[in-house]
């Protein structure tokens, strides 16, 4: 079987090599390439759809696991979208919203929100045309924001839905 880092090469040629390689390609090669650098990319799986490629994988919230993904397409963004609670009751809607708006004061570029399905998901996007695409400032700012969001506001959402 062919291993994931020569599968994501074979990927990155025949996508190097076609002529008509869309700027998500190109943006996802330089992330793919940062990631194969730091081997950061065994912690990834990489799905393709019509217009959007996407990374994805989980971190770690307090003592839970999260979806996070990050998604690249042809505009001059990239997004990165983090899955922290699923299925919130309606009745906690008022206090969840209270402590996002918290949370969203303390680090304005990080956008949360409840979502029509009850779900809190927070999101950060970047300018990353291809042209200026700057994987590791944005892998870094990733991270750094999954960890303060872990460390500082991941609780509070969690104690606001459980009590």
């Amino acid at each position: 079987p062919i291993s994931r880092i020569w599968e994501v090469k074979i990927k990155y040629r025949l996508v190097e090599e076609d002529m008509a390689a869309y700027p998500r390609h190109k943006k996802a090669r330089m992330l793919r390439d940062f990631m194969i650098q730091t081997d950061t990319i065994k912690m990834f799986k990489e799905d393709e759809n019509d217009d959007t490629i996407f990374f994805r994988s989980i971190y770690p919230m307090g003592e839970d696991k999260r979806q996070i993904v990050i998604n690249i397409n042809d505009s001059v963004y990239l997004g990165m979208q983090a899955l922290l609670a699923a299925d919130v009751p309606k009745e906690k809607n008022e206090a969840v919203l209270k402590v996002l708006n918290e949370c969203a004061l303390e680090i304005p570029t990080v956008k949360y929100v409840l979502t029509k399905e009850q779900c809190v998901v927070i999101s950060i996007f970047f300018p990353a045309d291809e042209n200026h695409f700057n994987a590791q400032l944005i892998m870094g700012t990733i991270v750094q924001v999954l960890k303060h969001v872990s460390e500082n506001h991941y609780a509070k959402i969690k104690e606001v839905i459980e009590n």
